[in-house]
């Protein structure tokens, strides 16, 4: 299939737009390569995909559908002729097209109506009488820059051309990009007139680039010796610098929204001064209000294919995290064992773990303060620890003291508490809480709370731990859960607390005890993570 190109109207005039690039959004957020202004249009509704010669056009999960020659589509290959409608029928209207062989690449992307000064309503006073040869001469220059500046494939490649392009413009010796990160203008790229790499030079004249940076508009001196804002600056002085242009490049944003820089660029001149006319002066702001928008595009790709790579990186993470829980609880004869885990984030600090030893079961469940990826990572290292300890044969009280040992001298930040109990073909359970919710015996519809507790881990270093020791009947339940289930908050600041919790375990299997504690705090998200061990001792077989 030949190259294809969209086509649209909006109240800043027709647009058409080349499907050159490997991907092209559409929205109403600022930041799409297409912005519709239409309420209907979700902020990042639809993608066109490009694969060599198919073009297919993706819905983003609008909220409102995207629509393909009048058929709702979540997916579908674009054709000549076909019509792109999105959040209604009755919205804006996309065309396809296929691309005349014979346009320029890149420049059917500029929206050359926005881009071209009223060449022919233009006559400046005490400016010869235009002509029709320069005005096509300029207006070719623009279409050539226009071209020059989107077949930039990078950031470096547009701030290149944009140097070439102002440089020839206007005729100076030099030429600076800087860009605005963190607050500060940060040194982007430099370029001589005679085509030489020139690196951040102190001899600019950081007071030039100061007033174009403090009002947000073009600084420019054509001849700093019979110009008073400049004949006076120390730097112009001392670098004998004769012309200055520094324009800000400026973020396009919508237009309630206060103005934002994205850069600056800077031109002066040691030789000669300036001889730009108005109409160089129009081209010059257009060069580099369409690069800014170039740099603007490419930028927040960059910032979205990092987001992409964080929420891939987070989702791997979380994957690894729920992994290190026993997807496969052991199986023994003499009870049943099951757990749930719930993050609040991505990807949580609580964990449990069950395995089987030659003569009992242990079972452990552990929230470490904090929430998220810091959360998760102590919490992945900490459940390494405890299950080697435990497997090793370490007694509860070691494995809590090693554990305290780890966070306090890692410095890490974090605590935990946790509960490790194990339990015997007999009924006999050995238990340590340090710090946690206390577990729940369900028996005979009553409910008992194992009492015995100590000090959390990673909080005072040296602490000793002890464990203690009980029985469970035939037929009993144990619940040990983490405190995102007794801290849970409805719409009023009530707690689901203790109470409650005892209440829900009466009857309910893990599920339905969930179920209840969301709804409890419903409409709210949870603000912690949630983690259930069940254990029923079915007796000694």
């Amino acid at each position: 299939m030949p190259s294809l190109m969209i086509s649209y109207s909006d109240p800043d005039g027709q647009h058409i737009v080349a499907l050159d690039r490997a991907s092209i959004s559409i929205g109403r957020s600022p930041g799409q390569d297409i912005v519709l202004r239409d309420p209907a249009v979700s902020r990042q509704h639809a993608v066109i995909v490009r694969d060599g010669e198919i073009y297919t056009l993706v819905d983003q999960e609008s909220s409102r559908g995207t629509f393909l020659n009048g058929v709702r589509v979540h997916r579908g290959v674009l054709q000549p002729d076909d019509v792109v409608q999105l959040g209604s029928l009755k919205g804006s209207r996309l065309r396809v097209h296929l691309r005349p062989a014979e346009q320029a690449p890149g420049v059917d992307s500029l929206p050359l109506g926005d881009l071209l000064p009223s060449f022919g309503d233009l006559q400046l006073p005490g400016s010869e009488p235009r002509t029709a040869a320069r005005e096509m001469e300029q207006l070719n220059w623009l279409l050539r820059a226009a071209r020059q500046l989107n077949e930039g494939g990078a950031i470096k490649d547009i701030l290149g051309v944009l140097l070439r392009l102002t440089l020839q413009l206007t005729g100076v010796e030099r030429g600076f990009v800087f860009l605005c990160k963190e607050g500060n203008m940060r040194f982007a790229q430099g370029l001589g007139a005679l085509g030489q790499i020139a690196d951040d030079d102190l001899t600019i004249s950081r007071q030039a680039m100061q007033k174009a940076i403090d009002s947000g508009l073009k600084f420019s001196v054509s001849d700093t010796l019979a110009d008073d804002r400049a004949s006076e600056w120390s730097s112009v002085l001392a670098n004998n610098i004769r012309t200055i242009y520094c324009i800000p490049l400026r973020r396009r944003i919508a237009e309630s929204e206060p103005a934002q820089l994205l850069g600056l660029l800077y031109l002066d001149s040691q030789i000669r001064p300036g001889m730009m006319t108005e109409i160089d002066h129009q081209l010059l702001d257009t060069i580099a209000s369409e690069a800014a928008a170039l740099v603007q595009t490419l930028l927040l790709a960059e910032a979205d294919r990092k987001a992409r790579a964080a929420r891939e990186e987070l989702a791997i993470a979380a994957r690894i995290h729920k992994g290190l829980m026993a997807n496969t609880l052991p199986a023994v004869p003499y009870a049943a064992i099951e757990a749930r885990s719930i993050p609040c984030l991505a990807i949580g600090g609580d964990f449990y773990d069950v395995l089987e030893l030659e003569d009992c079961m242990c079972a452990t469940i552990v929230d470490v303060s904090g929430k998220g990826v810091p959360a998760a990572i102590v919490a992945a290292t900490l459940q390494g620890i405890i299950h080697a300890q435990l497997l090793a044969g370490q007694s509860l009280a070691q494995v809590a003291a090693m554990a305290n040992h780890f966070l306090c001298t890692r410095n890490v930040g974090k605590y935990a508490t946790m509960v490790m109990l194990r339990l015997f073909p007999d009924g006999r359970i050995e238990y340590m809480n340090c710090g946690h919710i206390k577990p729940i015996s369900i028996f005979a519809g009553e409910v008992r709370r194992l009492e015995e507790s100590h000090l959390i881990v990673g909080l005072v270093p040296g602490a000793t731990y002890a464990s203690t020791y009980d029985r469970l009947r035939p037929s009993e339940r144990l619940l040990l859960v983490t405190d995102g289930l007794t801290e849970a908050e409805n719409s009023a600041g009530d707690l689901f607390g203790d109470a409650g919790l005892s209440e829900a375990a009466l009857g309910a299997d893990l599920d339905a005890i969930l179920a209840r504690v969301m709804a409890f705090q419903a409409p709210a998200p949870a603000q912690d993570d949630m983690t259930l061990i069940e254990i029923r001792y079915a007796g000694s077989k």
